[in-house]
């Protein structure tokens, strides 16, 4: 086989490829965080003066248009609840917490939610009964670009991640490779403690998910 014709073969494959995206675009699938991280993760938050305990694990769910691996659910003290999820979206466009949680109904805050003004980007709900943060993971952006709600900033930091990603350029020829992957690691905290304490403790849990997921060890 000459040159030409290899050239050739890997075109018509690249093309076969991006026409069956256009026409039988995938389902999303959110990639299942692994144990050994989410044990690393807990392990680094005891590490800082806290308690930490399992409590429950809620299911998966995928539809056509976003999916999320099992919520893990762990009390942290007496006085917090930490829930995390990986979630993928399929299109660009719906990469925000907003359009995430109308699927994830139990993590939906209340339109009183307020977001932060400077990074890392968050949501905060406070109500009588304690306060709700909540963000965004991007996994491999710096601190603290890869924490955000909205999509214009989260898909940013995927694109800024992704162009890292070994050999892209020769994988997005071939058709080995999505374009992009738009998902994120959905982060909760609900806590009654005061509101100074509560703020402490959320950046404490970022931290450590900076620190453990953007570790390949």
């Amino acid at each position: 086989m000459n040159l030409k014709s290899f050239y050739g073969i890997l075109a018509l494959l690249s093309t076969v490829a991006a026409t069956q995206s256009m026409i039988f675009p995938r389902w999303p699938d959110a990639s299942k965080i692994s144990t050994e991280k989410i044990d690393q993760f807990m392990a680094n938050i005891s590490s800082n003066g806290h308690t930490v305990k399992p409590s429950t694990t809620l299911g998966n769910h995928s539809d056509y248009n976003v999916s999320h691996t099992s919520i893990i659910s762990s009390k942290i003290n007496s006085n917090s609840d930490l829930l995390f999820t990986n979630v993928q979206v399929r299109d660009r466009k719906d990469l925000s917490v907003s359009h995430i949680t109308e699927s994830i109904k139990s993590l939906q805050l209340t339109k009183s939610a307020i977001m932060s003004k400077q990074p890392p980007y968050f949501l905060s709900d406070t109500q009588p009964s304690g306060t709700t943060y909540q963000t965004c993971f991007v996994q491999g952006n710096p601190w603290p670009f890869g924490l955000a709600v909205n999509q214009d900033t989260l898909t940013l930091a995927v694109d800024q991640a992704k162009s890292l990603e070994t050999n892209l350029a020769i994988k997005r020829f071939l058709g080995l490779s999505p374009s992009r992957n738009y998902q994120c690691i959905l982060i909760t905290l609900k806590t009654t403690l005061p509101i100074k304490e509560g703020n402490q403790m959320w950046l404490d849990v970022l931290h450590q998910f900076q620190n453990t997921f953007n570790n390949k060890k």
